[in-house]
């Protein structure tokens, strides 16, 4: 028997509204309840984790409250907040998954979960033995990494060959979970002539340009913003490559730096989740003129072709173009702190990550 802490959602999100944080408050958007869970709760096939880290991902806030059902569901009221996890196995009535094994899958904010179905919440075991950290498996192993992988990889086309080098791209959000490691991969793997890295505040700017001497750091917050982005990139009509993690004005921005032909890559829209008006794109008009391809993606159509993408990744780690130090922000969640896993969610609308934002719900053995 375990006794489990569990996050639910107390209240449906209005649209546009921020989540209500105040957990005193009867209008909460969350609460915390605790509950028992045993080897005898599980189905077949079904396995009980104990939850070690817990991935924050901007993409949760469209997990809990859709408004596009083509991506999730969304959560009702008394149901647990969907976070992707890794944790280990305490219990199973799955012949492919053992007790002791570690595993990350699409769990939730919780201490312990029964997983009826591991296909189902993408869950795969992970090994200690082949990383230098386990919670690496939800960072520069984990499906920002994936999506980072799959832009470069797939989406934008590029292959690591001598005329695909020598690029210029633009990143925003470049100093969060997937924008970090997709500067990494332009300077070290596709060899940038520039990567202009917009990221918010003069200690972040100075982070992603920590990652090479070919990065230009441009601080979104500041009052030149619009010329210093157009500085940095040596004018209009410039820029390959766009990788988007943001939208809105920057989107708007981004493209009219790209030249005739250039590609936008389109991974994440944080800039909108607390005000949807952010999300219309005013400049539609340059992907016409420009005959700019627009691409979106998400990492999960591309479940195939995980295995090979984790090869390469591990590649790239032990070839040092990947950092795992430089790549996550970690928090302690343990014990009382748990209460806390809403507030330190919400950390990324603020900016407090460097690099994926992990809780630390226990530290594994």
């Amino acid at each position: 028997m375990v006794s489990a802490k569990q996050w639910v959602l107390k209240n449906t999100p209005v649209p546009g509204q921020p989540f209500n944080f105040n957990f005193e408050d009867p209008e909460a958007s969350f609460e915390l309840k605790e509950v028992n869970l045993s080897a005898d709760d599980l189905k077949e096939g079904g396995i009980l984790v104990e939850t070690h880290y817990i991935s924050n991902d901007p993409a949760q806030k469209f997990w809990i409250a859709s408004v596009d059902k083509n991506y999730s569901k969304g959560v009702e009221p008394g149901e647990n907040i969907p976070a992707r996890g890794l944790g280990k196995i305490l219990a199973s009535k799955n012949k492919d998954y053992q007790v002791g094994d570690y595993v990350v899958g699409k769990f939730c904010w919780t201490t312990a979960v029964i997983v009826d179905d591991p296909v189902e919440a993408i869950v795969h075991k992970v090994s200690k033995d082949d990383v230098g950290e386990l919670w690496w498996h939800l960072s520069v192993l984990g499906s920002t990494a994936l999506t980072a992988y799959f832009i470069f990889y797939k989406y934008a086309g590029l292959q690591e060959k001598e005329e695909y080098c020598g690029k210029t791209f633009v990143i925003s959000g470049a100093a969060g979970a997937v924008g970090s490691v997709c500067t990494q991969l332009a300077l070290n793997v596709f060899k940038a002539a520039k990567v202009i890295a917009i990221a918010g505040g003069p200690e972040k700017v100075k982070y992603v340009e920590s990652f090479g001497a070919n990065v230009v750091g441009v601080d979104y917050k500041s009052d030149t913003f619009k010329d210093d982005l157009k500085h940095a990139a040596g004018g209009i009509n410039t820029v390959d490559y766009f990788i988007d993690n943001v939208g809105g004005e920057i989107l708007d921005l981004g493209v009219t730096l790209l030249k005739v032909h250039g590609t936008v890559i389109a991974c994440g829209s944080i800039s909108g989740y607390n005000d949807p008006q952010k999300f219309v794109f005013k400049n539609y008009s340059a992907v016409i003129t420009k005959r700019l391809t627009l691409r979106g993606l998400l990492v999960t159509d591309d479940l195939a072709e995980f295995p090979k993408a984790f090869a390469k990744l591990a590649q790239l780690i032990k070839a040092g173009d990947l950092d795992p130090s430089n790549s996550a922000t970690l928090v302690d969640a343990i014990g009382e702190k748990f209460e806390y896993i809403p507030v330190i969610w919400s950390g990324l609308f603020q900016g407090i990550n460097k690099g994926k934002l992990i809780s630390v719900v226990k530290k594994e053995d």
